[in-house]
């Protein structure tokens, strides 16, 4: 099994998302942190435009969570946003200190 491969996605806290992976890592991502860098062409084209997205830790949540064959999640954001595909590979790069 690929250490990029999650073995559980849990609530780590009200405002963060926790995945366990096979390599027994753990990693833990504010909701602030994922919505902040969603990898959507649209995310990403604000970025490059005007730098990093500022978002409220206070006022943003995670509806739902759907997988996305077997390498990825698609978030649903309480912000009505919902075309960001987190690839587990780009999830483990996010927890930068556990990163192989």
């Amino acid at each position: 099994m690929p250490s990029h491969e999650p073995t559980d996605i849990f609530e780590a806290s009200p405002t963060a998302l926790g995945i366990a992976w096979a390599d027994g890592h753990r990693s833990e991502f504010s909701f602030q942190q994922l919505r902040a860098n969603c990898p959507c062409a649209n995310c990403n084209d604000l970025r490059t435009k005007f730098g990093p997205l500022v978002i409220s830790a206070d006022a943003i949540r995670i509806l739902g969570i759907e997988p996305v064959g077997r390498y990825a999640l698609n978030i649903l954001w309480n912000d009505g946003h919902k075309t960001g595909i987190y690839g587990f590979e780009f999830l483990r790069s996010l927890d930068h200190p556990a990163a192989p």
